[in-house]
Formats: structure tokens, sequence, C-alpha cells
């Protein structure tokens, strides 16, 4: 039978085999935050710490900001798509700045953004965001993708194919992937491990199929965890099991 690296690629096998140990098993990481990280100061706060202990293991983070708190393009009433669209993707720079403002007191931080205001934070490039990354700033990415009719989910899962991250960590107020909604059918079947295929067929809504396909296409696992839970972040990335694994 084909080894577990042969079937997924390094990248999984390295996810798969992680146990707990004195220094994180990632060497670079790229996390998701929704936009209901920034709904209050105390998820901010409670978020933001766990980033910077999660910074203190050694590993490089990149960290991918949404903007749902403030208005989601699918479902913003009156409004058409693309304009929501748009106003979703300056609602990631504010959010953007808020993370910086939190990080940079008790750490290195560059916010890099796709939108272009210069007077306001440095433009993304990959060039840039590497750097910053191997300098050990905590690295804050907004503006999405930069284009109207992506999701950050997307983003992300762009930004971890252009800066080469061993491991995606979608943030979010659930503690895994789940068969359907746990909030809305209390017999929802939660797993530790799936595959991109059995996601992508099973339409799990956990994140959007664009994102999911880039990231099976560059063999990129995706972690999913409940980032409002005090030291989720550190234990997946010390290789405790925790949350879902999408490989």
């Amino acid at each position: 039978m084909p080894s577990s690296a042969k079937i997924f690629g390094s990248n999984v096998s390295a996810v798969l085999n992680c146990v707990s140990k004195k220094g994180s098993c990632y060497q670079r990481i790229i996390l998701k935050l929704s936009g209901e990280a920034f709904s209050s100061q105390q998820s901010i706060e409670l978020i933001g710490n766990q980033i910077l202990d999660a910074a203190k293991l050694g590993m490089e983070i990149g960290v991918v900001v949404g903007g749902g708190n403030l208005i989601r393009g699918k479902s913003a009433a009156g409004i058409e798509r693309k304009i929501a669209d748009r106003i979703g993707l300056i609602a990631t720079l504010v959010n953007g700045l808020i993370l910086e403002n939190l990080l940079k007191k008790s750490a290195k931080v560059r916010h890099l953004s796709t939108l272009p205001i210069h007077s306001i934070v440095e433009t993304y490039l990959p060039e840039l965001a590497i750097d910053a990354l191997k300098t050990r700033h905590i690295l804050v990415l907004s503006g999405g993708t930069g284009n109207i009719y992506f999701t950050t989910d997307t983003a992300a899962a762009l930004r971890a194919t252009e800066l080469n991250a061993n491991l995606l960590i979608k943030g979010t107020k659930v503690d895994g992937v789940y068969s359907a909604d746990p909030q809305k059918n209390p017999s929802a079947v939660k797993y530790d491990k799936i595959t991109y295929k059995q996601a992508l067929s099973q339409d799990l809504k956990i994140m959007d199929s664009t994102a999911f396909a880039l990231c099976q296409e560059n063999k990129i696992p995706i972690a999913v965890i409940n980032i409002f839970k005090p030291k989720t972040l550190k234990k997946v990335l010390l290789g405790e099991k925790i949350g879902s694994i999408i490989c």
C-alpha cells in the first residue's frame, strides 16, 4: 500500500505524522480569520494573543483577514453584488489595520494589502511577503485577492500557494468540519480527517470550492479549528489532535 507521503505529498505527510514536541511542526503557516474574529474587542484580543503565542514557537505566520463582520457580498440586502464585494474588500483593510495595531505592541508586524492605498498600507507583492516572513515579522494580509467575486477563503488558499506555506488554518467558530451545520443539525457528524475530494463532493461549506481546489492542486493541507477557544492555534501547531484536517 502506498505511503501517505506518496498519496498526499510532503506537506500533508508532515501533518499526518506531526506529534507534540518543544517546537512547532510547521515552518510557515497561513491563518485565515473570518470577519467574526473582529466582532468584539474581547475576541480580537483573544485571537491576537493566540497569534502572538504561536509566533513564539518559531514558525513564520501570515494572517489573511476577512471582512464579513461588516458586510457579506452574497447576503448584503439591497446592494449590488459587485458593490458589496468592494465594500467587503475595504472591510478587510479595516480589520487588517486593527489586527496590525494590536500585534505590533508585542511583535514585529508587516501589513500588506492588495488595495493600493499607499498612505495607509503597503501594497502586497509575494516578494515583500516572503521577506517579511523570513525576517520573523507576523504578516497581516488584507484586501482578499484584490478582485471582486472571490472570497477571502480563496485569497487565503492563493497566499498559501504563493508563499509556499506548509499548512493553511481556517480559524472559525466551530471546532472542525461537520457533515452538516452543527448549529442547525444536532446529528451532524464531525470529521477528524477528510480528503479534499470528499469536501468538494459533499459540498461542505467550511470553505468555498475554489479554495479547496487550490489547496488540493498544490497539496496544501487545511486545518479547521475553533479559534475562539483559547490556545487552540498553539495546540494544532504542536500536533495535538484538535479540529479537523482536510488533505
